[in-house]
């Protein structure tokens, strides 16, 4: 019996050399190199090309800056590596990436006591330096398909106990800055069919690329996070496992051990909280759950989730999500949710919602939402921020900004701030545009742009430069169109106005009275024009306007509309003469029998029209304009 059982595990060792030969294909491909004075990190990317993978290594440690110089013809990949890297390194494949580690060491595991069956198996060893046979601490020993571990102790001594063995025993044992040694036990079992398949309580094993530390460089991260899972995962590094289910109480007490940090769950059960590699299905934290790489599907927590990697499906907290990497989720957190990266999807809080990254979906805050790339879609916040460019609608209970341009719509209690606007802005206070507005601006109060292109509609509308449409109380253009003029006409003998805007629309405001002893009046009032020039110094300025008339008393209603068509000669840079006809339309509650204060009717009263309320007259100005 004993016979067939060695013989079936010499059988799958040498099925597991050929996978691993297979598996190596890439580190014994053939190239040649031809290199002069080059970069390292420059020839890693001509390796990549002609090898047709990536490489995966930490560039903190990688003197990506050292120049090489190889001229060799017909080398596989593995050999190329050793010339460049000085042999001080080692390689191992997992799909298409080629993970390069620091490894200039080299350990021994030395097995003081090994024995049991195929129901408990106990390994007791020591791990020292190949070399001095100094013991080495807190190395990782693991059996990667059963993810059961140790750390060795201060003297490099560990002991380990398997359960539920259905292949042979791969004892890995890894080390920061020593090379991964594997270890075969052979104990009294079935040997599966496929050493590679996943049965009861067997794990399978995958890497993942990138920087997975960041977890653990939080503040919650150092809290909660065990040191022996630290540990684990500086030596274990992107290897990461699968299982079905995880059960934990703490990070440090659950159903992987020290080394649930290195094992993504389909299903995950934590009464107080759990530190895992991440999530392919449900997890459920009654206080929190802490994640190293990506959740999928669906995340519950009473306080907080803090993700390392990715997130999509459903995350929900009682306090607050924070992931590091991107968002294609639901997000609902009754504190803040914050994403790293990008989120595709919605985020849903009480305090706070922040994307690092750009947004194309949904947020909705009591507070503040903040995006620190492209906004696409929906904020709705007391007060709401793009960092880049704003594309859909943004409603501010006190104010939206955007850093970028902003096209869409925006609607702020108090303020809407832009770089540059190619949209709708509607605030009960004021609009600010940095630099060039090419939209539409509506504010109770203010309207400021750099350049305006478009629409102003405020009662006070300043720009820079205007191009385009200043419609208020007070225009100012500081590098635009503004006069101002001196007049008489037929009703009042002095007159003011300020015209300010842009030749296009230009707006009016207006004063004028008739200080006569006899017929004191005065009025005061806005209107609109524009400039169409018909030679050099000529233009014609259509006009409209309304004013209010003073007759000395204000109970009674009086207004006077004009329209008007001077004509304007300039005569140099700074002075203009204006005159032309005028179309005059007067309402009045004041009439005869009012005292003298139906002075205006009186005096107009025997031409075009007149009745009770109504007098129509056409008439005339003349004056100056100060350009």
């Amino acid at each position: 019996m004993h016979f067939f059982i060695k013989l079936g595990f010499v059988l799958l060792v040498l099925t597991g050399v050929s996978f691993t030969l297979n598996a190596q294909t890439t580190l014994n491909r053939k190239i040649s190199l031809q290199i002069e004075n080059q970069p390292l990190k420059k020839v890693l990317a001509m390796i990549e090309q002609k090898g047709d993978f990536r490489f995966s290594y930490n560039s903190n440690i990688m003197p990506l800056d050292s120049v090489v110089n190889i001229r060799e013809n017909n080398l596989t990949i593995g050999d190329a590596l050793d010339l460049i890297l000085n042999q001080r390194y080692e390689y191992h494949q997992s799909g298409n990436f080629v993970i390069v580690r620091y490894a200039p060491h080299e350990l021994v595991l030395m097995v003081k006591e090994s024995s049991g069956n195929a129901e408990s198996y106990s390994i007791t060893g020591q791990i020292v330096d190949k070399y001095s046979g100094v013991p080495i601490k807190n190395a990782s020993i693991y059996e990667k398909f059963l993810l059961q571990s140790q750390l060795s102790d201060e003297n490099g001594y560990f002991s380990i106990r398997l359960k539920n063995i259905t292949q042979p025993i791969a004892l890995t044992v890894t080390k920061e800055n020593y090379k991964v040694v594997t270890n075969y036990f052979l104990a009294e079992v079935n040997i599966s069919k496929n050493a590679d398949d996943r049965t009861d309580g067997i794990a399978t094993e995958r890497f993942v690329d990138g920087d997975l530390f960041d977890v653990e460089r939080t503040a919650l991260g150092r809290a909660l996070i065990t040191a022996k899972q630290q540990i684990q995962s500086v030596n274990i590094g992107g290897f990461i496992s699968e299982a079905p289910v995880q059960f934990a109480l703490v990070p440090g007490i659950n159903s992987h051990g020290s080394l649930s940090g290195q094992v993504v769950n389909n299903f995950s059960f934590n009464a107080i909280g759990a530190y895992s590699a991440g999530v392919d299905g449900m997890e459920v934290g009654l206080i929190f759950n802490i994640d190293k790489t990506n959740v999928r599907y669906f995340q519950f927590a009473g306080a907080f989730n803090l993700v390392g990697g990715n997130v999509k499906g459903v995350q929900v907290a009682g306090l607050f999500n924070h992931v590091v990497g991107n968002v294609n989720a639901l997000q609902i957190g009754l504190g803040y949710n914050r994403t790293g990266k990008n989120l595709k999807g919605a985020q849903v809080a009480g305090i706070y919602n922040r994307a690092k990254g750009d947004m194309n979906g949904l947020q909705a805050a009591l507070g503040l939402n903040s995006v620190g790339g492209v906004t696409n879609g929906f904020q709705v916040a007391t007060f709401n921020h793009s960092k880049g460019v704003k594309k859909g609608v943004q409603v501010g209970v006190f104010g939206n900004a955007v850093e970028s341009s902003s096209t869409g719509l925006q609607i702020a209690g108090v303020a809407n701030y832009n770089k540059e606007v190619n949209g709708f802005s509607v605030a009960s206070l004021t609009n600010i545009t940095q630099k060039t507005a090419n939209g539409l601006q509506i504010a109770a109060g203010l309207n400021y742009a750099k350049t305006l292109k478009g629409v102003q509609v405020g009662l006070i509308n300043i720009a820079q430069k205007n191009e385009g449409y200043a419609i208020g109380l007070i225009n100012i253009a500081m590098n635009g169109y503004h006069n101002l003029g001196f007049s008489t006409n037929e009703t009042t003998p002095v007159n003011f106005v300020y015209k300010g805007g842009s030749k296009r629309l230009y707006n009016m405001l207006m004063f004028g009275y008739d200080n006569k002893a006899s017929s004191k009046l005065y009025t005061g009032g806005l209107g609109f024009g524009t400039e169409l020039n018909v030679y050099k110094r000529f233009s014609i300025n259509p006009e409209v306007n309304a004013q209010y008339v003073y007759q000395g008393s204000w109970d009674q209603f009086n207004l006077l509309n004009k329209i008007e068509l001077p004509v304007n000669i300039r005569i140099n840079k700074w002075l203009a003469i204006q005159g032309g006809p005028s179309l005059n339309v007067y309402y009045t509650k004041q009439n005869e029998k009012i005292g003298n204060y139906g002075l205006l009717q009186q005096k107009h009263k025997n031409f075009s029209f007149s009745n009770q309320n109504y007098t129509g007259w056409l008439g005339w100005s003349v004056g100056v304009l100060l350009l």
